[in-house]
């Protein structure tokens, strides 16, 4: 079977097992945290966090006594998570298997359901909306982030475009979870009181041909995609793809900013 015949929740799962995620992961921690504060996380919630990878917002979230549960599709990625809270003295996260658009809990669980850019990716997206709701209690908090359309990852990804062979009813771009527009309109009636935040988080490179190397290496999404691209292609692309990421690099920081939203909802 290849990755073209297999169903999403398999892709995600065979996208997310490749490269070096625990590489990646430590450069959003400030995210994690940005996020558990927002939602005002303490010790009277009980929190999802939906795509929990290596564990950055769970942890960050039962450091404050929330009670927490982590749910990733991708076993290694939860044994991770737990060797992580286990070296930050955190034992008391239920970690579970499972996807973003078919969570394994009951309607009205979690006074707190979170993700940080764990759920971005599950297909179909409105279905994802439809379960952050369903499975957060009246007047509970969803708090989430994703890449904003404007930033860099969204620039690479229209580049690859170019290069990858037409498919046909391709997905929806995951940084649309960025648009106000477009989660109003996944989130549904089930919601009250929207609140959106833009900012930054910084990807650490030397230069933007760091960064593209970092990517192809590291990042299961770029490692799946060269497979689809005819090698003769490679050194256009890769040209390219460096051009794009120069419009973002700051040499003052030896880095990448990364635009974020973060966007917060009461369920109603």
């Amino acid at each position: 079977m290849t990755s073209k015949t297999l169903s999403p929740d398999k892709q995600a799962k065979r996208v997310w097992s490749l490269g070096s995620y625990s590489d990646i992961a430590p450069n959003f921690l400030g995210m994690a945290a940005h996020l558990v504060e927002s939602a005002g996380i303490s010790a009277t919630d009980t929190l999802l966090d939906v795509g929990c990878g290596t564990g950055n917002v769970a942890i960050t979230a039962a450091r404050r006594g929330a009670r927490v549960t982590g749910l990733d599709i991708v076993p290694e990625m939860l044994d991770e998570a737990r060797e992580n809270a286990t070296i930050a003295d955190v034992e008391t996260i239920d970690w579970w298997e499972g996807t973003a658009t078919d969570l394994p809990f009951e309607d009205d669980t979690f006074d707190v359901t979170l993700s940080c850019l764990g759920h971005v990716f599950a297909e179909p997206p409105d279905v994802a909306g439809q379960e952050l709701r369903r499975v957060t209690r009246p007047s509970g908090r969803i708090a989430f982030i994703s890449w904003t359309p404007a930033g860099p990852v969204p620039a690479m990804g229209r580049v690859l475009t170019n290069y990858l062979p037409s498919t046909r009813d391709p997905p929806d771009p995951p940084f649309l979870w960025g648009d106000p527009d477009v989660v109003r309109d996944r989130l549904g009636n089930g919601v009250s009181d929207l609140e959106f935040e833009t900012r930054t988080v910084l990807t650490p490179v030397l230069s933007p041909a760091h960064y593209w190397e970092k990517a192809i290496t590291e990042s299961g999404m770029f490692i799946v995609a060269l497979d689809a691209i005819d090698e003769a292609e490679y050194p256009a692309l890769r040209e390219e793809m460096i051009e794009t990421i120069e419009r973002f690099f700051d040499d003052s920081q030896n880095g990448v900013p990364m635009e974020y939203r973060l966007t917060r909802t009461l369920v109603t």
